[in-house]
Protein backbone atom coordinates (compact mmCIF):
# COMPACT_ATOMS: atom_id res chain seq x y z
CA UNK A 1 0.00 0.00 0.00
CA UNK A 2 2.95 2.31 0.49
CA UNK A 3 4.02 1.97 -2.87
CA UNK A 4 3.26 4.78 -5.67
CA UNK A 5 -0.47 3.86 -7.03
CA UNK A 6 -2.16 4.52 -10.60
CA UNK A 7 -5.53 3.77 -11.92
CA UNK A 8 -6.09 2.36 -14.71
CA UNK A 9 -9.75 1.70 -16.47
CA UNK A 10 -10.51 -1.86 -18.37
CA UNK A 11 -13.68 -2.75 -20.13
CA UNK A 12 -14.95 -6.06 -19.28
CA UNK A 13 -15.98 -7.76 -23.26
CA UNK A 14 -19.08 -9.69 -21.27
CA UNK A 15 -20.58 -7.45 -19.36
CA UNK A 16 -19.42 -4.14 -21.72
CA UNK A 17 -18.84 -2.48 -17.97
CA UNK A 18 -16.17 -0.07 -17.58
CA UNK A 19 -13.96 -1.08 -14.19
CA UNK A 20 -11.16 1.04 -12.65
CA UNK A 21 -9.05 -0.27 -10.63
CA UNK A 22 -5.95 1.17 -8.18
CA UNK A 23 -2.60 -0.90 -7.86
CA UNK A 24 1.52 -0.36 -8.19
CA UNK A 25 2.75 -0.58 -11.63
CA UNK A 26 4.63 -4.03 -12.00
CA UNK A 27 7.13 -2.62 -13.70
CA UNK A 28 7.96 -0.76 -10.12
CA UNK A 29 7.69 -4.10 -8.33
CA UNK A 30 10.39 -5.92 -11.19
CA UNK A 31 12.66 -3.20 -10.73
CA UNK A 32 12.76 -3.99 -7.11
CA UNK A 33 14.12 -7.55 -7.52
CA UNK A 34 16.82 -6.10 -10.23
CA UNK A 35 14.42 -6.93 -13.53
CA UNK A 36 15.50 -3.86 -15.86
CA UNK A 37 13.03 -1.40 -16.48
CA UNK A 38 14.06 -0.46 -19.80
CA UNK A 39 14.98 -3.82 -21.47
CA UNK A 40 17.44 -3.61 -24.55
CA UNK A 41 18.92 -6.82 -26.31
CA UNK A 42 19.20 -9.98 -24.45
CA UNK A 43 17.07 -8.81 -21.77
CA UNK A 44 13.93 -8.95 -24.45
CA UNK A 45 14.35 -12.67 -24.22
CA UNK A 46 12.97 -12.19 -20.58
CA UNK A 47 9.03 -13.14 -19.93
CA UNK A 48 6.55 -13.34 -16.86
CA UNK A 49 4.08 -15.76 -15.72
CA UNK A 50 1.58 -14.44 -13.30
CA UNK A 51 -0.23 -17.62 -11.27
CA UNK A 52 -3.62 -17.02 -9.66
CA UNK A 53 -4.25 -19.18 -6.55
CA UNK A 54 -6.65 -21.27 -8.87
CA UNK A 55 -3.95 -22.29 -11.12
CA UNK A 56 -4.68 -19.70 -13.78
CA UNK A 57 -1.90 -18.29 -15.43
CA UNK A 58 -0.87 -15.53 -18.19
CA UNK A 59 2.02 -14.59 -19.56
CA UNK A 60 3.65 -11.32 -20.43
CA UNK A 61 6.84 -10.64 -22.61
CA UNK A 62 8.98 -7.95 -20.21
CA UNK A 63 8.38 -5.78 -22.61
CA UNK A 64 4.48 -5.52 -22.62
CA UNK A 65 5.10 -4.55 -19.04
CA UNK A 66 7.76 -1.79 -19.74
CA UNK A 67 6.53 1.83 -20.65
CA UNK A 68 9.43 2.68 -22.34
CA UNK A 69 8.21 -0.45 -24.69
CA UNK A 70 4.86 -0.56 -24.91
CA UNK A 71 2.05 1.79 -24.54
CA UNK A 72 0.18 -0.72 -22.10
CA UNK A 73 -0.19 -0.49 -18.62
CA UNK A 74 0.21 -3.26 -16.28
CA UNK A 75 -0.80 -3.12 -12.29
CA UNK A 76 -0.71 -5.21 -9.52
CA UNK A 77 -4.19 -3.83 -8.15
CA UNK A 78 -5.43 -4.08 -4.84
CA UNK A 79 -8.52 -1.48 -5.46
CA UNK A 80 -11.53 -1.66 -7.75
CA UNK A 81 -13.79 1.59 -7.85
CA UNK A 82 -12.07 2.68 -4.89
CA UNK A 83 -12.57 -0.47 -2.41
CA UNK A 84 -10.34 -3.26 -1.48
CA UNK A 85 -10.55 -6.27 -3.66
CA UNK A 86 -13.15 -8.80 -2.20
CA UNK A 87 -13.93 -11.96 -4.17
CA UNK A 88 -11.23 -11.32 -6.91
CA UNK A 89 -8.50 -10.31 -4.36
CA UNK A 90 -6.62 -9.26 -2.70
CA UNK A 91 -4.39 -8.67 -5.61
CA UNK A 92 -5.07 -8.41 -9.40
CA UNK A 93 -3.09 -8.46 -12.25
CA UNK A 94 -4.67 -6.10 -14.72
CA UNK A 95 -3.52 -5.11 -17.88
CA UNK A 96 -4.59 -1.93 -20.26
CA UNK A 97 -4.59 -2.50 -24.20
CA UNK A 98 -5.69 -5.96 -24.36
CA UNK A 99 -9.15 -6.63 -25.94
CA UNK A 100 -10.37 -9.27 -23.38
CA UNK A 101 -9.39 -9.25 -19.69
CA UNK A 102 -8.24 -12.96 -20.21
CA UNK A 103 -4.38 -12.08 -18.86
CA UNK A 104 -6.02 -10.06 -15.96
CA UNK A 105 -5.37 -12.76 -12.92
CA UNK A 106 -7.39 -12.78 -9.97
CA UNK A 107 -6.07 -13.63 -6.58
CA UNK A 108 -2.26 -13.16 -7.42
CA UNK A 109 -0.18 -15.63 -6.06
CA UNK A 110 3.11 -15.70 -7.65
CA UNK A 111 4.77 -14.24 -10.92
CA UNK A 112 8.07 -15.98 -12.40
CA UNK A 113 10.27 -14.15 -14.65
CA UNK A 114 11.99 -16.55 -16.85
CA UNK A 115 13.88 -16.41 -20.18
CA UNK A 116 13.28 -17.67 -23.39
CA UNK A 117 15.54 -19.69 -25.42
Amino acid sequence: AALPHQTVTVVNSHTKASLTYSGVPLIELLKQLGVPAKPMGKQLRLYLVAQGSDGYEAVYSLAEVAPDLHNATVIVADALAGEPLADKGPLQLVTTGDKALARCVRNLVAIRVLTAE
